[in-house]
């Protein structure tokens, strides 16, 4: 079982998103949403009413941050694609910052639209530029990989680079092999496939919903990057 891999920690926190309705399944995705994809990852509406799971969520991202750190020398930045992911970058700061994690992690704004200040061009960017600084963008999931880009692209545009990416859920439909055949590692919480084999062995999904998901998975496959089909 592929979900053995999850620690106990993590394990308590998936099944709080599932009770929370946060991570959804099939009927009701399409009752509260009107979409078909039998899995589905809200961490917008129900997250905001729960504090401590938003907390919780900051918590996994500063350890992953922590852990994938090059070194402990070198302080570390957390950007969220907007807009998503803002709220998940600024827990992930707050958490780090009152655990006393090491390398110290700063949050930096990346806003949806750029904003221009006298004859400059657009900045979409608030907060630290610094090449004492590893940036780790962050976000919800990871499905083709195209939100990512576009905000790789902006901020690539204000002089920062990002040094990895690091998502919540990888729904492993191609956007992580994408992104790192364009040169940007990418680091999850956790994978769909760990998470549907924990699902169902909690019988909190059955073997109907958990092939459904996979057959979903295999035929919804990003085969090429979005971003060089415009």
């Amino acid at each position: 079982m592929r979900g053995s891999v999850l620690a106990e920690e993590q394990k308590s926190l998936l099944v709080e998103l599932k009770h929370a309705g946060i991570v959804m399944f099939g009927q009701a995705i399409k009752a509260k949403y009107g979409l078909g994809p039998p899995i589905y990852l809200d961490l917008r509406e129900n997250l905001y009413q729960r504090a401590d799971l938003l907390w919780r969520i900051g918590g996994e991202f500063a350890r992953k941050i922590r852990e994938s750190a090059s070194s402990c020398e070198f302080a570390q930045g957390v950007i969220g694609v907007p807009d998503t992911a803002t709220p998940l970058a600024l827990t992930t700061a707050l958490y780090a910052w009152q655990e006393g994690i090491v390398p110290p992690l700063h949050y930096v704004h990346l806003r949806q639209d750029g904003k221009s200040y006298g004859s400059a061009g657009p900045s979409y960017v608030i907060g630290k530029k610094s090449a004492d600084l590893e940036y780790n963008l962050i976000d919800d999931v990871i499905a083709s990989g195209l939100s990512k880009w576009r905000a790789i692209e902006k901020l690539r545009n204000d002089g920062i680079t990002v040094r990895r990416i690091i998502v919540f859920f990888d729904r492993q439909q191609g956007g992580t092999e994408a992104l790192a055949r364009e040169g940007y590692r990418v680091d999850s919480i956790f994978k769909v496939r760990d998470v549907i084999d924990f699902y169902l062995d909690q019988a909190l999904i059955d073997h109907v919903e958990h092939r459904s998901i996979c057959d979903f998975l295999r035929t919804h496959y990003f085969e090429r990057p979005l971003w060089t089909s415009r």
